[in-house]
C-alpha cells in the first residue's frame, strides 16, 4: 500500500513538473542568439517528459489500465476534432 502511495505521489509530482516546464517552454520568448539557452530549455522539457512517462507507465501497467486510458484519450481527441470541424 505504501509503495502505491509513493508511486501515485511520484506521478503527480512528475505531472506538475511537466506542466510547469511545458508552460514555461511554450511561453518563453524566442531569441535566436541564445541557442545554448534554447538547448537547455529543450533538455529540461525532455527530462520532465521522460520522468512523467516513466511514472505514468509504471502505474498504468501495474493496474492494467493502459489500453482503457489510451482508448479514452483517442476517443476524446476524435470527438474534439469533430466538434472543431463543426464550428
Amino acid at each position: 500500500m505504501r509503495n502505491e502511495a509513493v508511486r501515485q505521489s511520484e506521478l503527480l509530482g512528475a505531472a506538475l513538473r511537466y506542466v510547469a516546464v511545458a508552460d514555461w517552454f511554450e511561453n518563453r520568448p524566442v531569441n535566436r542568439r541564445e541557442k545554448n539557452r534554447d538547448r537547455a530549455a529543450m533538455d529540461a522539457f525532455n527530462h520532465v517528459e521522460a520522468e512523467l512517462r516513466l511514472a505514468g507507465r509504471s502505474l498504468l501497467r501495474r493496474h492494467g489500465h493502459r489500453e482503457l486510458v489510451l482508448e479514452q484519450a483517442i476517443g476524446e481527441m476524435a470527438a474534439h476534432e469533430v466538434a472543431t470541424l463543426s464550428t
